[in-house]
């Protein structure tokens, strides 16, 4: 045959040999990338293709290893070939080539015998009636290849139904006198062509009538065919024989006679509905498709009326129902599973009836939901929701029933039915089924469910207990009860019912009656609290399109008893707001309602609310950002507290203020104590309080906070004292009496608690919640009180030693909030002191003996106080002392060495857990700062104040421990830049960088003057640090094994050597050498800032060399003489470090040394060769000594000769 051509370059015939040959290759990755390759050749040039495989297939597969691959190949060849290349003799030749391996063998499973019927396939879509020749000469009964060319025949039919269907009268004429003989392990495969040649006359019957296709002799056949399979092999015992031969019989039921199919029916429905009893996925789905022909072929043939009454389907129908059932369950885990197709037959199936009996089917099914068994009435719900749409004008009639119905099935608990129940409400919703009151509970249904918790599909059950709502908000009275977990979950059902209510509310128009306002009614009972942020997306929708209609939306609230007032969905709407990062945006949806109800509040506050709420939205918008900062949550819920204040002061409306209140107030039974919406209501009836002028009122209303509040819960306990707090910003006496009340009644004197510990522990449990939350709330009163009056009311307190009564504490969180109280009050004095209301706190250094008494662990007392919880008590504390260290009188000695020597071991703490101690270990540098900046008079006292704390520092500095040495390196760095900073430009009671207003300035025209000179001649003198003995302590840092520590310590030189130099200290270097080595020494802290990987001997002997020219004469002589502790460290790189600075000072600078100087040198090094133990740093140090004794032997004969000379 002539090649095909082609504008294409076309592969040799000797690389397509190749690839073919390639195609045996024992490699599995040769082999496919061959296959790949001719079959995109075989588009170029079939032909050649095929050729090449042809001349290696004569040989079969005994000669060629891949038979299988090149009957791929030679397949996809010839279904490439032109027209003009289809040439008779040759495909005959290939056709003989495939039926020879085909009846090779009598089965037909292995890879290359499928193959080989593929190329036959292939042959038939050019030449069908060659490839039917080859066929037929096999097709006999006693031929062992007659189930393979049967199979082969049915692939062709399945193929290619168009060729295939003119030759079902030959291939039928074969086929069924042997189909009694057929034994049982070939039958599915006749069963299955029967099924692929019947699919095929129906594909046919798309283009031309029926009766064209099937003609009398084929039905004769199809008839005899039918009678078979339903009478024998329809009960075979082997199951795929049956499903096989149940598929097969539900593709010829619409091809035989009306008559045979009549006579069939009382056999075949049943023989197909035993098949649902193996409860297998694709054996249902085989026995409903076959039904589903079947009842189209019974019910809706137009040759006559239906061949089965609506009473001869009612088996069939409850058989189904289960099967809707199990399938409506598997559909939801699959794109397009078998479940998924099942489900959709089955509902072809109802549908089929429907629209023949369709208000017997509506019946029907009513009655199966109201068994309320859970497969029957799930299956009946699914079918409803189907069928509603399809069948609307023939079940129009019967709406009232259905909704009778559907209202029984509201209270049913099992997740399936409320699933399916919900699914069918948003269907009938489309429809305008939902009206008037009954529309209103079944959207209240909608709502329940898309509250509910989630849970895992585990879970087997779970139980719960939902109150009832005063007023009666809803009807739906829930007792404890067990909910069914099978198939379906919490959380899918309320994802369902959460669609489904915006589905309605966006895309039906005719339910705006219903939804508007009774969603509003919906905000406020507790136990639809979890749907609240899609009750607000609904709203926020009905709003929008009403956007026009805001007075009549107004009325119709208003017309309507039912529906909550404003100020109560104000009240429960702020309170809702607590969580930012809640489900489905809810702090967003929340405030975007506000916006759209604000025509329900009073009018001028609409204006400020659209400019405030849409910061607000900006904030929580970005849920990732907001969880980087630790204090989101703090910060929230004060921006909501100011915008309930702000509010206020725009709305200005006495009595709507005071109804708010009464809101507040019957919503404490909405939040469980232990909700911090809880919490956060207490701080919003405070902000509301604080603007009502009314003693009596406020009196009552913190009565009740008091009463509503649960103090043993830490959280709630602090919702209330900052609620108690914001109330005593304008009624601060009315608040110190209630909690004076409250002291009074504890009524435990020491020895009391003492015996409650023998006697009963839970009272002195008891008692120290409350004094935890008296303590809080006296806090929190003096932070938020007017400055003008807090100084009496802090002297009456602190001077009557009523806070010594809340010191008996012994549980954890209980000493926590006495001094987070305590430092409350400290930072009460600042602010008053920010406001130009300076006043000192008497008793100080008692409130500080206090927090020291707190922060230790008590042995003796009856709590078991876990480490971690010791260890924020002690975080705490540090943070306490740090505030009332930061206020005026100055601490004495005695009490500063008594605070530093009760914290400074807090540096020797584990390193972890690192979420406690870290905060903790940055309290503690904090205070010593704050103890540094507040001691002293001027310049030369602090000095010597730092050099106290950074020798007590010193022993971390040193330690073995990387991260002891880490914090005792921070510490240094941070004192010593607060040192530079106080003494440059004042300093700050509370330690702050920069500028601020706590701050005492220094005489600007002094100022300025120092403005314009170098740094170096501004910065306080250092010669009170003795800052010798300072570098050598540090300098073994800048080489530490620890790359944090080398860091800090860097940072350390650069601020020290700045200060400037004594007046008379003995310096010889000019001022531009300093200049260059100061330089050096920040560009190296730059470069580490921008690359740690450099290399850190490199730095440190910038360090080094920097530090020899920056330190006097005197700082050198003291380097040297403290030199033996810095070659004795720990670390043993640190320590060959020292020696290496040693050897560079002694070398460069050396002969600046006296006598003296040299002998106690060589005296610390000496004493340092003793103790260490490595060879290496004792010949260095011995090193040192030598060259050391030069030095002074070259100035003995320097003083000798100049002595000799005059």
């Amino acid at each position: 045959m002539a090649s095909s051509s082609s504008g294409n370059s076309v592969p040799a015939a000797e690389a397509v040999q190749v690839l073919v040959s390639s195609l045996a290759d024992d490699s599995l990755i040769v082999r496919e990338a061959s296959m790949a390759a001719l079959k995109e050749i075989t588009f170029l040039n079939p032909l050649l293709v095929l050729d090449c495989c042809l001349t290696v297939s004569r040989g079969g597969r005994r000669r060629f290893g891949n038979i299988a691959g090149l009957f791929q190949v030679m397949s996809v060849a010839i279904q490439a070939l032109d027209k003009g290349d289809v040439d008779h003799n040759y495909l005959a030749k290939v056709a003989k080539i495939a039926t020879s391996e085909v009846i090779s063998t009598k089965e037909l499973n292995a890879d290359w015998q499928r193959a080989a019927a593929g190329v036959l396939v292939s042959v038939g879509s050019h030449m069908p009636d060659l490839m039917m020749e080859e066929i037929f000469l096999h097709l006999s009964g006693s031929n062992s290849a007659l189930p393979a060319m049967v199979q082969i025949l049915a692939d062709f039919a399945s193929s290619d139904a168009l060729q295939f269907t003119p030759h079902l009268k030959g291939v039928l004429a074969r086929v069924v006198p042997i189909l009694g003989n057929v034994r049982d392990i070939h039958r599915p495969i006749f069963a299955n062509a029967f099924k692929c040649w019947c699919q095929s006359c129906w594909q046919c019957s798309v283009d031309f009538p029926l009766s064209s296709v099937v003609d009398a002799d084929i039905m004769s056949f199809l008839n005899s065919a039918f009678e078979l399979l339903l009478r024998v092999w329809a009960i075979s015992r082997d199951l795929k024989v049956r499903i096989s031969s149940v598929e097969a019989l539900g593709q010829m039921v619409g091809l035989i006679t009306r008559t045979q199919l009549k006579a069939a029916l009382p056999r075949l429905i049943p023989t197909i509905l035993e098949l649902y009893k193996r409860d297998q996925d694709d054996v249902a789905f085989v026995a409903t498709c076959s039904l589903h022909n079947l009842l189209n072929a019974s019910l809706l043939s137009e040759n006559g009326p239906p061949l089965l009454d609506f009473e001869d389907l009612t088996i069939t129908l409850s058989t189904l129902l289960p099967v809707v059932c199990r399938s409506s369950d598997k559909k939801e885990h699959s794109d397009f599973s078998v479940g998924l197709k099942t489900y959709n037959e089955v509902q072809h199936c109802f549908l089929t009836v429907g629209l023949v009996y369709p208000e017997d089917l509506f019946v029907f099914l009513l009655n199966k939901c109201k068994l309320k068994e859970e497969p029957l009435a799930v299956g009946a719900l699914s079918v409803l929701k189907h069928l509603l749409p399809r069948l609307s004008e023939a079940w129009h009639s019967k709406r009232p029933l259905l909704i009778e119905v559907v209202k029984l099935l509201l209270d049913e608990l099992n997740l399936g039915v409320c699933k399916a129940l919900a699914e069918l409400i948003v269907v009938m919703a489309s429809h305008c089924y939902l009206v008037g009151p009954s529309g209103e509970l079944f959207i209240e249904y909608l709502v329940r469910h898309s509250a509910m918790f989630g849970l895992h599909r585990d879970d087997t059950e779970r139980s719960r207990e939902v109150n009832s709502s005063p007023g009666g908000y809803y009807p739906f009275v829930y007792k404890k009860v067990e909910m069914k977990m099978d198939a379906v979950t919490l959380s899918e059902l309320r994802a369902i019912c959460e669609k489904g209510l915006l589905l309605i509310t966006v895309t039906v128009p005719e339910m705006e009656h219903v939804l508007w306002p009774f969603l509003l009614k919906l905000i406020i009972p507790r136990v639809y609290t979890g749907a609240v942020a899609t009750v607000c997306k609904c709203i926020s929708e009905l709003c929008r399109r009403r956007s026009s209609q805001s007075g009549a939306a107004v009325l119709e609230c208003k017309a309507r008893a039912d529906i909550p007032h404003p100020e109560e969905l104000f009240a429960r709407l702020i309170v809702l707001l607590h969580n930012p990062l809640a489900r489905e945006q809810l702090a967003t949806q929340i405030l975007t309602v506000l916006c759209y109800l604000a025509p329900l509040f009073p009018k001028n506050i609409n204006m400020f609310w659209q400019d405030e709420i849409p910061k607000m939205k900006a904030y929580v918008s970005d849920t990732e950002d907001l969880k980087q900062d630790p204090s989101y949550q703090e910060s929230w819920d004060d921006m909501i507290i100011n915008f309930i204040a702000e509010s206020l002061d725009v709305i200005q409306d006495v009595d709507w203020v005071i109804s708010l209140g009464n809101a507040f107030e019957k919503h404490y039974e909405l939040y469980k104590p232990d909700d911090e919406h809880s919490a956060l209501l207490h701080r919003c009836l405070g902000i509301l309080l604080q603007k009502v002028h009314t003693r009596a009122y406020v009196r009552a209303k913190i009565d009740l906070m008091y009463k509503q509040a649960n103090i043993t819960i830490p959280t709630n306990r602090l919702g209330l004292a900052k609620a108690m707090g914001l109330v005593a910003a304008s009624h601060l006496d009315t608040v110190l009496d209630k909690l004076k009340d409250i002291l009074d009644n504890v009524g435990q004197s020491i020895f009391q608690r003492f015996l409650s510990f023998f006697s009963d522990k839970a009272k002195m449990e008891e008692s120290d919640d409350i004094h935890a939350a008296l303590a809080l709330m006296y806090g929190y009163a003096a932070k938020y009180a007017p400055s003008t009056v807090i100084e009496a009311r802090i002297d009456a307190l602190v001077g009557v030693n009523m806070l010594s009564r809340l010191l008996h504490v012994r549980h954890p969180t209980a000493k926590q909030a006495v001094i987070t109280a305590i430092d409350l009050l400290g930072q009460a004095v600042i602010n008053a002191a920010e406001s130009g209301i300076s006043f000192l706190l008497k008793r100080r250094d008692q409130l500080l003996d206090y927090i020291l008494t707190l922060m230790g662990r008590d042995e003796e007392d009856g709590f078991f106080e876990s480490n971690i919880e010791h260890l924020r008590t002690q975080s705490l504390a540090l943070s306490a002392c740090t505030t009332l260290v930061s206020v005026e009188p100055k601490l004495t000695t005695e009490t500063r060495n008594l605070v530093m020597k009760a914290t400074i071991g807090f540096f020797g703490l584990p390193n972890e857990p690192a979420d406690v101690i870290d905060p903790l270990i940055g309290n503690l540098i904090t205070l010593l700062c704050t103890i540094l900046i507040t001691s002293g008079e001027d310049g030369r006292s602090r000095a010597e104040q730092l050099l106290q704390i950074l020798r007590k520092v010193d022993q971390y500095v040193s330690s073995s421990l990387d991260y002891q040495r880490k914090r005792g390196c921070l510490a240094a760095h941070e004192l010593l830049f607060k040192f530079r900073m106080i003494c440059i430009s004042g300093y700050c009671a509370l330690g702050c960088r920069g500028t601020c207003t706590h701050r005492e300035k220094t005489d600007r025209a002094m100022h300025h003057t120092l403005s314009n000179l170098p740094s170096a001649f501004a910065l306080p003198s250092r010669d009170a640090l003795r800052l010798g003995d300072r570098t050598m302590m540090y300098l073994p840092r800048c080489v530490d094994t620890n790359s944090e520590v080398r860091k800090i310590l860097h940072l350390y030189f650069s601020i020290a050597l700045s200060l400037p130099r004594p007046v008379n200290s003995s310096f010889s270097n000019d001022i531009e050498l300093s200049y260059s080595a100061l330089s050096s020494l920040e560009d190296v802290i730059s470069i580490l800032r921008s690359d740690a990987s450099i290399d850190p001997s490199e730095v440190f002997n910038r360090v080094v060399s920097s530090v020899c020219i920056l330190l006097t004469k005197e700082e050198l002589a003291a380097a040297l003489h403290g030199c033996s502790g810095a070659i004795c460290d720990k670390i043993k790189q640190s320590a060959e470090g020292a020696i290496q600075a040693v050897n560079e000072f002694v070398m460069k600078r050396g002969n600046e040394l006296n006598e003296t100087d040299i002998a106690r040198t060589t005296q610390s090094l000496l004493s340092a060769v003793i103790h260490v133990n490595e060879k290496y740093l004792r010949q260095e140090a011995l090193g040192a000594v030598s060259l050391l004794q030069f030095l002074s032997v070259k100035q003995n004969i320097f003083i000798f000769h100049t002595l000799w000379l005059d």
